[in-house]
This record gives structure tokens, C-alpha cells and sequence, in this order.
């Protein structure tokens, strides 16, 4: 009894050391070395920690230099497409303008009688402002405005009655077209500015024109959508 009390208490201090050589933590291998190799090893470690991080902030700054680039070509087509859409608004009429150019007046005729007889030459008829434009036009003008009302492409010009209707607006007599850029010479040497001359000599019409140095043109401020007639269904 004796000794199987003994075997009993052997095997229970062997288990004991067992369980308590299984819950200790293992031995840092490091913690037998000196100290300062242990130092070396911890600035190796941060070495090589550092060069990841400065890998990754190059990697980063080549990013952002390839954004900035993009960004400054994007700025770059926008202001072509600024410049394009300045240039457009210039040619359609939407932007005001002053220069030198040129101021033709046409007034009715103060005569009560027409010396041919005929009471309409002594008027001012839509094809004779008709003319005038369209001699400024070919005299080199870059802008023209009829009674304050800018042309543009779109614009007509009709006679309603004595009135004319200009963009969806009526004038009477007199009628003042300014136009910048016109040469004074070849407007007068056009054929219809010579025989409106003409007329004005014969019935009392004013046509009088005269050049400016400090010419204005308003900038259009009407519709700019083109509308045009459809079939009906």
C-alpha cells in the first residue's frame, strides 16, 4: 500500500510539471542576445519599414504628378474651348462692339409732291435699307445695328406698311444704320449707294453718311433658336 501511495504521488508531480511546462511561453531567442545586437536588429527592421514607406510616398507623388498633369490638359482644352465659344458668341452677334466705322441715315422726303408723280418715291422703302445694309456689308463692316437693333444672320428686314419689322420689333423713319469696320470709299462706290444718292438728289430723300470714330453696336439680345415651318401630319 505503501508504495503504490508513492507511485500515486510521483505521477501526480510529473503531471503537474508537465501542465506547467506546457502553459510557460516559449524562450525569446533574442532575449539571449546582447543588447546591442539586439539594437541592430531593431533598426534593420525599421530600415526596411521605412524603405516600403518611402516606396509608397513615391508611388503616391507619381500619382498625383500624373493628376496635376491631367488636370492642366483638362484647363488646357477648357480655355480652347472658351476661346472657341468667345469667338462664336463674336461672329453670332452676342457680344457688343466699338470701332471706327461708318453712320448712314435714310429719312422720307419732305416734298409734298413728287416730282414723277408717284407719292412712293418719295419714302424710304425696305429694299433701299435692304441696299444699304447689304453695302455695308460688302464695304468690310464686322457689326451692324439698325435703330439700336444689332443684324445677325437671322435678322430681316421688312416693311410693314411705312414701318419696318426688325427682330420681332418696328421702326419708322428715320432709319440710322451704324456699322463698324466700314470703308467709307467702297461703300460709296457700291452701284446702289450711288443710285440712292441719286434719288435722294431728285425727290428730297435724306441720305446722308458720315464716318465715326467711336462707333457702338449693342450686342443681340433676342432668340437665338433658328425656328423654321414643319409638314403638318
Amino acid at each position: 500500500m505503501r508504495e503504490r501511495g508513492f507511485l500515486v504521488l510521483g505521477a501526480a508531480l510529473i503531471g503537474f510539471v508537465v501542465v506547467l511546462a506546457l502553459r510557460a511561453k516559449p524562450a525569446d531567442p533574442e532575449s539571449r542576445l546582447p543588447e546591442r545586437f539586439r539594437l541592430v536588429g531593431l533598426i534593420n527592421r525599421e530600415q526596411r519599414t521605412t524603405a516600403a514607406l518611402r516606396s509608397e510616398v513615391e508611388q503616391l507623388r507619381r500619382d498625383v504628378d500624373a493628376a496635376r498633369d491631367a488636370a492642366s490638359g483638362q484647363q488646357t482644352d477648357t480655355a480652347a474651348l472658351d476661346d472657341r465659344l468667345d469667338d462664336l458668341r463674336l461672329h453670332a452677334g452676342l457680344v457688343g462692339l466699338r470701332g471706327r466705322g461708318l453712320r448712314v441715315t435714310l429719312d422720307d422726303s419732305t416734298l409734298k409732291e413728287s416730282p414723277s408723280g408717284n407719292v412712293n418715291d418719295l419714302v424710304i422703302h425696305s429694299q433701299d435699307v435692304q441696299a444699304v445694309v447689304n453695302a455695308l456689308w460688302r464695304s468690310g463692316a464686322e457689326a451692324i445695328a439698325l435703330n439700336g437693333e444689332r443684324l445677325v444672320s437671322t435678322s430681316a428686314v421688312l416693311c410693314v406698311g411705312n414701318t419696318l419689322l426688325l427682330n420681332g420689333t418696328v421702326h419708322s423713319p428715320p432709319f440710322v444704320a451704324v456699322a463698324i469696320g466700314a470703308e467709307r470709299d467702297r461703300f460709296e462706290a457700291d452701284a446702289l449707294v450711288r443710285r440712292l444718292h441719286r434719288d435722294a438728289a431728285s425727290f428730297g430723300l435724306r441720305f446722308s453718311v458720315s464716318g465715326v470714330n467711336d462707333a457702338s453696336v449693342p450686342a443681340y439680345d433676342g432668340a437665338v433658336n433658328l425656328r423654321h415651318a414643319e409638314v403638318a401630319s
